[in-house]
């Protein structure tokens, strides 16, 4: 056991009390003027190599020689029963979060002398009033917190009132484009003590969080957009509405009793945000159409009546494959009729099979990117599918090949892919494609190296499946599955 230092008698009171706050190695810290570090001086080191750094509270002693005994920091005399509070003089530095002072390496250079910094005035003796800090300063932390994350922007908010007042209500407006939770990612697997409360996981940060989503029991789950948003149908009355998850704003859109006719079965494949997030365009199964509208509006507008092979909203517009050809939904004016103009064409012919090929768009931290995935016969005679990326230059109009996804990830399902940053998460490789679990070849392969060409062989699927055991299960799971 380690040996405490002598107790000291408290002054005025008839009470002992510890001496001199030390570390756990017994080192004794106290409140000097500036300490010189070296070899050189008398005085001993305030800090000594690899020591932990100070503790404000009394220590015990330790098996080290205790140093000559100095000054100890200022006790603040307190009645029977209560904790005693322990303030620094205005000679010594804080100590709580301050890195540990270290001596010279290996023992050579000149003396380093580590001045005391004076803590804030009258901060340990009267407590700061944070609500009451103004309009200006609380609005201004605001808008920090809401350009990192609407996350940090929904907890700063649900401090206090005050902070409330100085920032804006994300479920005032309509569809604000600095409130939509694009780096967010709902997880198919509700949390089984409650239904409707479902797990969210941060592909940027690796942030994973929980939220209740009451207004699922009321709607039926259709879709999930780019921007993070869930698309939902009230039956009763057919009208389709956006549900921002972390803000729980609901926006109400025009019912689709127009497009469905006689038809009382509704799917959707793909869905986005365009015009800087003023429209919503959305791909409807039965009947085959792209459809807009923008809260308000009556009715839906049919734009493009056919199949398109991908979807993605990109820089506040929304694009898409027809064919091999992309398109991009046209800023029409209130005289002009919205419809699908040509983006982008590959400079060579892309051969595509309306059978055995897909085409997937994605937005790679902010350049858009095309996934061919195709089939093909190898020497013998076996048939295999290739994946190729393409790069769309939207000022030149053209498709340019690619050789990778510039350092990161991607997860690509049917009707859904992501980008996800490879550094965030330690399993994941940069370059890879990843495959989700709606694809029959992610049986044989997890992911597809563009790099170099290899492939990630797939392991007990089915096991993997029903119980992900890895962020990647996790994602590909997440991806190639409907969510509700």
């Amino acid at each position: 056991m380690r040996a405490r230092s002598p107790p000291l008698p408290d002054s005025g009171s008839g009470r002992r009390r510890d001496g001199p706050a030390s570390n756990h190695h017994g080192d004794r810290i106290a409140s000097t003027p500036p300490l010189l570090l070296g070899r050189g001086g008398t005085t001993p080191p305030y800090y000594y190599w690899g020591a932990r750094r100070a503790r404000s509270a009394p220590g015990s002693g330790g098996c080290n020689p205790p140093p000559p005994a100095l000054p100890p920091t200022k006790i603040q005399s307190s009645r029977r029963g209560e904790k005693r509070k322990f303030l620094f003089a205005s000679s010594c530095p804080p100590a709580w979060g301050a890195k540990r002072a270290r001596s010279p390496i290996c023992g050579g250079g000149d003396d380093v002398i580590i001045k005391p910094v004076d803590p804030v005035p009258g901060a340990a003796q009267e407590g700061v009033d944070w609500a009451n800090l103004g309009d200006g300063p609380a609005g201004l932390i605001a808008e920090l917190v809401l350009a990192n994350d609407v996350a940090d922007y929904v907890r700063f908010r649900a401090v206090c009132q005050p902070w409330r007042r100085c920032s804006p209500d994300p479920r005032a407006g309509g569809l604000d484009g600095r409130f939509l939770p694009r780096r967010w990612i709902m997880l198919d697997k509700a949390v089984t003590a409650s239904p409707r409360c479902h797990r969210f996981l941060n592909i940027s940060t690796g942030e994973s969080i929980r939220m209740g989503l009451p207004e699922l029991a009321d709607h039926r789950f259709l879709a999930v957009t780019p921007e993070g948003l869930l698309l939902l149908l009230h039956e009763p009355t057919l009208a389709i509405r956006l549900l921002n998850p972390l803000t729980r704003q609901l926006t109400t859109l025009p019912p689709v009793t127009t497009l469905l006719g006689e038809l009382i079965s509704l799917q959707v494949y793909g869905v986005g945000l365009a015009h800087a997030a003023s429209t919503v365009a959305v791909c409807f199964t039965h009947p085959t159409v792209l459809a807009v509208a923008k809260p308000g509006d009556v009715c839906w507008t049919v734009v493009y009546n056919g199949y398109l092979h991908s979807t993605v909203s990109f820089a506040g517009r929304f694009y898409c494959c027809v064919g091999t050809r992309l398109m991009v939904l046209n800023n029409a004016t209130a005289d002009q009729q919205r419809r699908l103009v040509l983006a982008a064409e590959g400079s060579n012919p892309i051969y595509f099979s309306l059978m055995a090929d897909s085409l997937h768009l994605v937005d790679n931290a902010g350049e858009l990117m095309m996934v061919h995935r195709s089939l093909y016969q190898d020497p013998e005679h076996n048939y295999k599918r290739k994946y190729e990326v393409y790069r769309a230059d939207l000022d030149d109009g053209v498709l340019v090949p690619g050789k990778g996804f510039n350092g990161r990830a991607i997860f690509m399902g049917c009707r859904r892919t992501i980008s996800v940053a490879a550094e965030t998460f330690p399993t994941i490789t940069a370059d890879t494609l990843y495959l989700g679990y709606d694809f029959r070849e992610r049986k044989r392969i997890i992911g597809y190296n563009l790099a170099d060409g290899s492939s990630n062989p797939s392991h007990n699927v089915p096991r993997a499946e029903m119980h992900p055991c890895s962020v990647i299960d996790c994602l590909s799971h997440c991806i190639g599955k409907e969510l509700a």
